[in-house]
């Protein structure tokens, strides 16, 4: 839908629905407010690690809170299905969460599943290199050890840009 723009500096509005862009002059500052719009549609898809092949998978499609991630072989069961909201959630079973563990901070906390809560550790942000940062810790989904293996664990790991931290929509 439109956004609408508020120029904070004299107070004009202005409308668009396309591409948002400001002449600023050099050393100049713009400073805007863009309000409306609509919600990003949630999607549902499998996440692939690029370094391995495989997906991300709830370990035995367990419901249960606290279950593990981890990489198994891709296929079409709801355990590897993940839906990505626009306020960050990543969720399989339609009320489970991609979760970092106990709100853990620190490479090799484990990343589970838990009952959607709203918190922090529950939001990711994917980034355009493929990237999946956990918003509470700002670390990275990590398939462990740079494992490419059926059960290889997810945990939190420092950002790195190496392939076991690259994640697509398969």
């Amino acid at each position: 839908g439109p956004f609408t723009l508020t120029d904070l500096w004299t107070g004009g509005t202005s409308s668009t629905s396309g591409q948002i862009s400001a002449s600023v002059p050099a050393h100049g500052v713009a400073a805007y407010r863009v309000s409306g719009g609509s919600p990003l549609a949630a999607t549902t898809s499998r996440l692939r690690g690029s370094a391995s092949g495989r997906c991300v998978d709830v370990d035995d499609a367990s419901t249960a809170a606290g279950a593990a991630t981890l990489l198994w072989d891709c296929h079409t069961a709801a355990n590897q299905l993940w839906t990505t909201w626009a306020g960050g959630e990543i969720r399989v079973y339609g009320d489970k969460c991609l979760d970092a563990s106990n709100q853990g901070t620190t490479n090799g906390t484990r990343v589970i599943t838990w009952p959607c809560n709203g918190q922090d550790n529950q939001k990711w942000t994917v980034g355009s290199d493929g990237s999946i940062r956990n918003v509470h810790s700002g670390l990275c989904l990590d398939a462990n050890g740079a494992g490419t293996a059926n059960g290889t664990p997810l945990v939190l790991w420092t950002c790195n840009g190496q392939t076991n931290q690259k994640w697509t929509r398969a």
